[in-house]
């Protein structure tokens, strides 16, 4: 009787959890969008296939960029780092995409720049964040970053995401994390503050790294 009535909390729990990350996704409007990378295209796909695709040769257009593409592009930049010192590829994992996504929102509309929410204690930790969206993992870790694209000198989803891994690549911790062994999943998300000054648009990025 007790162990069903654990299961049964635990079950509710988890039910709660998922809506609430639903409700937060729901928000998101970038999220909600159309896309010509849909998730089922990850499957089987590698970065040098990724880079050799024409959509992500297109230049980001801040004001109406494809968000599923421009995260794609972010793991798969990941991956192109991760490979070339001879570590493995990460496998796209939806729920760290989400986790993702959750925090870089809170962040832009919150207008802070940490790894820890400030205004939202059940987004208050990574832990918290990926827990909210169904992933339980041995091992989690998180990149963040803040730069910017120079519409004076337009960049392709492919270049943005090398400028941001080159720039995260600067940092002892956030290159431990893109180059750690124990990783095997990543998501990601990059949403712009708003609009642009002077032709400079800001974004907001996070990666969730994980093993399931």
């Amino acid at each position: 009787m007790v162990k069903t009535l654990f299961i049964l909390l635990a079950t509710l729990a988890f039910v709660h959890a998922d809506a609430q990350a639903e409700k937060y996704l729901a928000d998101i409007q970038k999220y909600n969008e159309s896309s010509v990378f849909e998730d089922e295209r990850y499957k089987g796909m590698t970065w040098q296939a990724f880079y050799a695709l024409d959509e992500a040769q297109e230049f980001v257009d801040p004001m109406n960029f494809d968000y599923d593409l421009m995260n794609a592009a972010l793991l798969f930049a990941v991956n192109k780092y991760r490979t070339a010192r001879g570590a493995s590829a990460l496998a796209f994992e939806p729920r760290l995409r989400d986790a993702a996504s959750i925090h870089t929102d809170q962040m832009v509309k919150k207008k802070f720049f940490a790894h820890e929410n400030p205004s939202n204690t059940s987004l208050r930790a990574l832990n918290n964040r990926v827990e909210l969206c169904g992933f339980f993992g041995q091992h989690i870790a998180e990149n963040i970053a803040r730069m910017y694209v120079d519409m004076n000198n337009p960049e392709t989803y492919t270049q943005v995401a090398d400028k941001v891994i080159l720039y995260l690549s600067r940092s002892k911790e956030h290159n431990i994390n893109m180059l750690d062994n124990r990783n095997k999943l990543l998501g990601c998300s990059l949403l712009f503050d708003g609009t642009g000054n002077d032709g400079y648009f800001y974004f907001r990025t996070t990666h969730d790294f994980g093993v399931r």
